[in-house]
């Protein structure tokens, strides 16, 4: 397989959760501006960036076949704890938790609007971002190891995630509730990724 349609698979899985994210946010009527939208963006590819020079430091240490085979089945560990996240109960969040676990913010994504004011805006955009980058973190570290071009995957990742986000937000507040259900499709794409180069 190519090295360019493995980093549309990766950067598709990386991202795509935004679309998700997005999709609720519009069915809630949660508004963001698109200044926020692109800060997010930018944070999901500043943390991957960060986080792959990370892996490349890594790589100094292990065999490049060790490397590879790591970043792999790390994939498909993160591939699993999606859906796992994906398809756990989903419970309320009180309004003070979401500032301390972002991470639930992936599960109800309204919990990002911590001042129930209709809107993400000032340090809810933070925090926001902080919920879409955590993936990034993984994913950069084991992106480094299987091979994935730095500095373009980063790029890539930041412009998909722009778009992703905001074609959620349209999608949510124009269209039916069952766009939500793309969220399944990052872990998908990590576990087909991680196999294919264990393979």
């Amino acid at each position: 397989m190519s090295i360019g349609l493995f980093v549309f698979l990766f950067v598709t899985a990386v991202s795509i959760d935004s679309f998700g994210i997005g999709c609720v946010l519009g069915l809630k009527k949660v508004t963001i501006a698109k200044r926020a939208v692109l800060s997010i963006a930018c944070l999901s590819g500043v943390v991957f960036l960060l986080s792959s020079y990370f892996g490349h430091l890594l790589i100094a240490y292990v065999s490049p076949e060790v490397a590879e085979k790591t970043g792999a089945s790390a994939l498909i560990f993160i591939g699993i704890f999606f859906l796992w996240q994906f398809f756990k109960k989903r419970k309320p969040q009180k309004e003070d938790d979401s500032w301390f676990k972002p991470a639930e913010v992936l599960n109800d994504p309204v919990a990002a609007d911590v001042d129930h004011s209709g809107g993400i805006r000032g340090k809810e955009v933070f925090l926001l971002g902080i919920a879409l980058s955590l993936d990034s973190i993984g994913a950069g570290v084991s992106g480094a190891m299987i091979g994935m071009p730095t500095l373009m995957t980063s790029l890539f990742i930041t412009l998909a995630t722009f778009l992703m986000l905001a074609g959620g937000i349209w999608s949510g507040r124009h269209l039916s509730e069952k766009v939500e259900s793309i969220s399944i499709l990052p872990g998908v794409l990590l576990i087909i990724i991680g196999l294919i180069k264990l393979s």
